[in-house]
């Protein structure tokens, strides 16, 4: 625990609520959810380390960032790999 209220209680609930709307949207391998918890932890703590402190704002843009990267894993399977 930090003396940061931001990084002790606000990012956690962002954190527990992308993940929530994220998993409710598709069914999804648990390894699938681990990383996306993986990924979206430093991202949400690196958004507030830039000033947002909207718990709106920043679940938006963590599911927004969680989306992106899922279209970015997909992508790049579909991609024919150089021999």
């Amino acid at each position: 625990m930090t003396d940061d209220p931001l990084e002790d209680i606000l990012a956690p609930a962002v954190i527990e609520r992308a993940m929530g709307i994220y998993e409710s949207l598709a069914e999804r391998q648990h390894a699938d959810i681990v990383q996306a918890r993986k990924l979206l932890t430093p991202y949400v703590f690196g958004l507030m380390g830039t000033g947002e402190t909207s718990g709106h704002r920043l679940t938006v843009a963590g599911l927004a960032y969680l989306k992106r990267r899922e279209r970015e894993r997909r992508a790049a399977r579909r991609r024919p790999r150089c021999q």
